[in-house]
């Protein structure tokens, strides 16, 4: 096939239109020009993010590695591989390659994974005053990544690929509690590039995807557009897989809130991912209170595990089929979730004793909140868009009565919080 250059969409501005001289260029060199203030006021950012404490070069290293992990296991996912239905029968009578433009979004992806956690990697170490032998690391580090995620995020899914992301943010645990000098860590970052390069070789590419595949990406980056636009994001709840042998025979709420979490059990590895987040960054960025940081993770980590409230409470028929009270479901799945929140607590508890640190115990009340936090925003009210509400603020007009909507269940983990960290 003729590799010819591809032609522009009509209507479509190139590069997002960050060039184009309108808002996507002011929001794009004011954010540049925010971001690379920082490195001109390292004494003032040292005080935001160490305090008086003596900098941990091994836990920010660690928490660069966890950052790693988790930008890995978004590339898995392999949402560049899309296209739009339009365009992609445009494209069958041009001589264009559409894997092409699967590769460039994939280059697009991989660019953004190296600039964030680059840039992530040189502000801790600036601000810290990190001397060269950890700045080699970081880089050996994300580069090491950026090379792992791409020998593994351009081919087909491979059967135990989830289980990477998981052991190289055990790696990032590993090389804070063992307070590793800057020279191992280096090794660490050229084994992942050497292991980047053994999974290179085999598979198929990616960007050889079928119109169906392609066509199941749009949809599923449609859902994500729409419910960001709409300020509704239970739309992007996901949906539970079959859960094996389990039968919903006879359907009780009970039943029916294990084989939900069961159907999401794909989840699991992000449980594991945020508790250990949540532990190295404890270690490496001692001024983030510890209920923030604990109550956040443990909503970000629990809050799959409560679509399946969420699913039956977008649908009233589902509700009226099962025959049970609102009440009655909301406990059964609240005590589903309680279960969830209780092993991602001892995972959270076994990083601290790993690392040798722990939390106040108010901190422990925050996963009790984000429980309720979660109970409370997948059993929200479809979003009314009758009444947007808007009041002046200094950034302009904004919609109260949306955002009102849009945060309700974090709003019961802020003031939970406050109060905690009040009382503390």
């Amino acid at each position: 096939m003729t590799f010819a250059v591809r032609p522009r969409v009509p209507g479509r501005k190139r590069f997002g239109g960050v060039f184009s001289g309108d808002s996507p260029t002011f929001v794009l060199l004011f954010g540049v020009g925010f971001l690379f203030t920082a490195f001109f006021r390292t004494d003032a950012w040292h005080k935001v993010l160490f305090g008086p404490s003596a900098v941990d070069f091994p836990a920010v290293l660690g928490l660069v590695l966890l950052c790693c992990a988790v930008g890995w296991r978004s590339l898995l996912r392999r949402g560049f591989v899309w296209a739009e239905p339009a365009e992609l029968t445009w494209l069958d009578f041009t001589r264009v390659d559409r894997r092409r433009v699967v590769a460039a979004r994939l280059a697009g992806g991989l660019s953004a994974f190296f600039v964030v956690l680059g840039y992530l990697a040189a502000l801790m170490l600036a601000v810290g005053g990190g001397p060269p032998g950890w700045w080699r690391a970081a880089a050996a580090i994300v580069a090491g990544s950026v090379v792992l995620a791409l020998a593994t995020a351009r081919r087909t899914a491979l059967r135990a690929e989830a289980a990477g992301p998981l052991v190289l943010a055990v790696a990032g645990v590993a090389i804070s509690a063992a307070h590793l000098e800057a020279e191992a860590v280096q090794y660490v970052g050229a084994a992942l590039a050497v292991g980047g390069l053994v999974l290179a070789f085999g598979g198929e590419a990616v960007t050889r995807a079928g119109r169906a595949v392609l066509l199941e990406g749009w949809n599923a980056r449609v859902l994500r557009s729409v419910a960001v636009t709409f300020l509704d994001p239970m739309m992007m709840l996901p949906e539970a897989a079959p859960s094996g042998s389990w039968s919903l025979r006879p359907p009780t709420p009970l039943r029916l809130a294990w084989v939900g979490a069961v159907g999401r059990s794909r989840y699991a590895g992000a449980v594991l991912l945020v508790a250990l987040a949540v532990a190295v960054g404890h270690v490496a960025v001692p001024t983030l209170p510890s209920a923030v940081l604990v109550g956040l993770g443990a909503y970000v980590a629990l809050t799959p595990f409560g679509a399946g409230l969420g699913v039956l409470w977008r649908n009233p028929g589902r509700r009226r089929w099962l025959g049970s009270p609102s009440w009655e479901l909301v406990l059964a799945h609240g005590v589903v979730l309680a279960g969830v929140a209780l092993a991602w607590s001892v995972l959270l508890a076994v990083a601290l004793l790993a690392l040798g640190t722990a939390v106040p115990p108010l901190a422990w009340g925050t996963v009790v909140l984000a429980v309720l936090s979660v109970l409370r925003t997948v059993t929200r009210s479809p979003v009314d868009y009758s009444s947007a509400g808007f009041v002046d603020t200094p950034a302009g007009p904004l919609p109260a009565n949306l955002a009102r909507q849009l945060f309700r269940g974090p709003d019961l983990l802020a003031a939970g919080i406050v109060v905690l960290s009040l009382v503390g």
